[in-house]
């Protein structure tokens, strides 16, 4: 009975220990993508009269410890993904978000962050940091998924259109397809989706099928890719906007 007794005792230390030694982990030792995400609590988003907006407390993001780069970098994706949700609310013509690219002289760091992921896949690992578990529906360290989809033909259909609404899809928002944002697209369609990968179920609608009109009696349909309508659902953390443009240029 003793023996056991001192057996929990040991056991208790060293969850005690390692559990200590991850909260003393340093927020700057975490990598940027992580970083990024602890940032959660200090991002409000709010739809003030309809318009989607967001804000950054940098003051308690300071005080917590975030360095004054992370907060800079926030900063600019915060303030991007507002100006393409105020374009596109106030019925402004503007790219989908895949084609919506910071200007460099107004976004310097969000640009050079769009680059480093970009080449990220022939860089050599860093040592030096830590990620975090990776989400269900992906982030810049684990992409979800990790290639681009097949596109699946189909044909002999005498309304495509009109099939793929049969079969659940609604036309794409303008904004999804550089249209007017109140227009929907010609020949994309869009079915909202969950996507279940390694990582865990995303919950729908922040996934699509993809349906491309390709002929008057032909389409094609891209099956799982994060929803580039990003503006008509709750995301699943603060800046899935930027990171929906990340995939969407990389896959």
């Amino acid at each position: 009975m003793k023996r056991k007794f001192m057996l929990v005792i040991v056991l208790v230390i060293t969850l005690v220990a390692s559990s200590s030694a991850f909260a003393q982990t340093d927020i700057t030792d975490l990598s940027t993508t992580s970083q990024l995400a602890e940032l959660e609590p200090y991002i409000t988003t709010t739809k003030d009269g309809g318009i989607f907006r967001q804000e950054l407390d940098y003051p308690a993001a300071i005080k917590a410890g975030f360095s004054p780069d992370i907060l800079n970098l926030a900063s600019e994706m915060v303030a991007f993904q507002n100006e393409y949700a105020m374009l596109v609310e106030t019925n402004n013509k503007v790219d989908d978000i895949s084609n919506f690219s910071p200007d460099s002289s107004r976004f310097p760091r969000l640009s050079n962050f769009f680059l480093e992921m970009k080449n990220k896949g022939s860089a050599p690992k860093s040592q030096n940091s830590i990620t975090a578990d990776p989400p269900a529906c992906g982030n810049w360290d684990y992409p979800v998924p990790n290639y681009t989809p097949s596109r699946v033909p189909f044909s002999g259909y005498s309304n495509p259109g009109q099939t793929l609404i049969n079969w659940g899809f609604h036309k794409t928002a303008g904004y999804g397809c550089g249209h007017d944002p109140f227009v929907t697209c010609d020949n994309d369609y869009t079915r909202g989706r969950s996507y279940t990968g390694d990582y865990g179920t995303c919950s729908s609608p922040r996934f699509r099928d993809q349906g491309i009109v390709t002929s008057t009696s032909s389409f094609n349909i891209q099956y799982g890719e994060p929803n580039p309508e990003i503006l008509s659902y709750l995301w699943p953390y603060w800046n899935w906007g930027v990171y929906v443009k990340y995939w969407h240029d990389t896959y």
